[in-house]
């Protein structure tokens, strides 16, 4: 998986004029401080030795959180010479010829490629025929030797920027702030999924554009088979069978340790196994729906939705963030499930801010408004006190 975001870049520079480096800029819609790239590598032979300008004509507003700046790694395929298909008529009516057999028209276009792999926030890839491209006049070239070693080695993925993205995390255990930038990448790609759903809907033939787009090129053909022949593809080392037809016998989920219950787990209404923190903020925003009722359904007003919507997310991600160490009582990758929680707590921020607009309304007297704010706290403290002790900060579990 790779950081794919072209939509919400503005405009950007890569310089390669010193051979064996790649620095650069790119400014994101929506993001004040742009992306600084110190790479080491060189461009393909068209933007070898030149500075590279460019420039997003339609850029979308990036609304989730970036990658991490500076961007220093290793230099993979940039070049703006890279020949791609490009239809000649609206997705969708490229897409959907395909029972019959047809093949939409389409031309080839010349598209910009930039990839580079940074070991503390992974691997990007851009490709577009969108862009406006300045190119300078090269300071160096490589020689017809270099290009044909160049072009080998690429070819069989064997250049240095292939074989750290194959090594990424072999060589030890990602730290929290690796974590953290995979969560940034994972909310980058919902949200690119989320709105291409939005502008093509629902669907195989929606799905396949969409898989497309993203460049999720296994589930795309997966699409195109079962749209051509009306059944599900069947890979040939696949016997038929799926999880869903799984025999799992009489299986039980084992119970919790007790000496952990009221520390790591209880039990909710439905006696299910959930986390304390986690239904604390679930039962805080089942009384938020219940006591806002009237305003929710019968009023003008936003801004009680608004800090449910954002209580019943904080919910979903403290849901993800905990269940494992619920039912479990063990954490096998301590930094993931210190990136996870901190990154509920964003959300946490964000539902507390929700809750201010809230106070004054009449719906909310103060007193109640009060009782939500000293709730979250008590959240917010229960949660900083489960990272340290994750971390080995703080005080013992049990």
């Amino acid at each position: 998986m790779s950081w794919r975001f072209h939509e919400h870049i503005l405009r950007g520079e890569l310089d390669n004029r010193t051979r064996g480096r790649v620095t650069g800029r790119i400014w994101l819609a929506g993001v004040e401080a742009p992306l600084a790239l110190d790479l080491a590598g060189d461009c393909a032979p068209d933007l070898a030795g030149c500075v590279l300008a460019f420039e997003n004509p339609e850029p979308v507003a990036m609304t989730t959180r970036p990658p991490a700046a500076p961007q220093r790694g290793v230099a993979g395929e940039i070049t703006a010479a890279r020949k791609v298909r490009v239809f000649d008529m609206p997705l969708p009516k490229a897409f959907a010829p395909i029972d019959a057999g047809e093949t939409p028209p389409s031309h080839f276009a010349t598209a910009l490629v930039i990839e580079w792999f940074n070991p503390r926030c992974g691997e990007f890839r851009f490709e577009t025929t969108e862009f406006r491209l300045t190119v300078s006049e090269p300071a160096w070239r490589f020689t017809a030797t270099e290009i044909a070693a160049r072009e080998k080695e690429f070819a069989g993925e064997e250049s240095d920027f292939h074989r750290a993205v194959r090594e990424d995390g072999e060589n030890g255990e990602w730290d929290e702030f690796r974590n953290e930038q995979l969560l940034r990448q994972s909310e980058t790609l919902t949200e690119r999924a989320l709105r291409l759903h939005g502008q093509y809907g629902h669907g195989d033939e929606a799905e396949r554009i969409i898989a497309h787009l993203m460049g999720w090129e296994l589930i795309e053909d997966y699409l195109a088979e079962r749209m051509r022949t009306g059944h599900e593809p069947i890979a040939a080392d696949d016997d038929g069978d799926d999880f869903a037809n799984a025999d799992f016998g009489d299986y039980e989920e084992p119970e919790p340790d007790p000496a952990r219950e009221g520390i790591d787990w209880v039990r909710d209404a439905e006696e299910r196994i959930v986390h304390p923190i986690y239904k604390m903020a679930r039962d805080l925003c089942s009384e938020a729906m219940d006591e806002f009722d009237e305003s929710l359904t019968g009023s003008d007003d936003t801004e009680a939705g608004d800090f449910v919507c954002c209580m019943m997310t904080l919910g979903a991600k403290l849901a993800g963030a905990l269940d494992g160490l619920a039912r479990d009582g063990d954490v096998r990758d301590l930094a993931f499930a210190v990136a996870t929680i901190k990154r509920a707590l964003e959300h946490h921020n964000a539902a507390l801010a929700a809750l201010a607009p809230v106070a004054g309304k009449p719906f909310a007297p103060a007193a109640r408004v009060a009782h939500y704010r000293a709730a979250l706290f008590q959240i917010r403290e229960d949660l900083i006190a489960l990272i340290a002790r994750l971390r080995g900060e703080g005080p013992p579990s049990i």
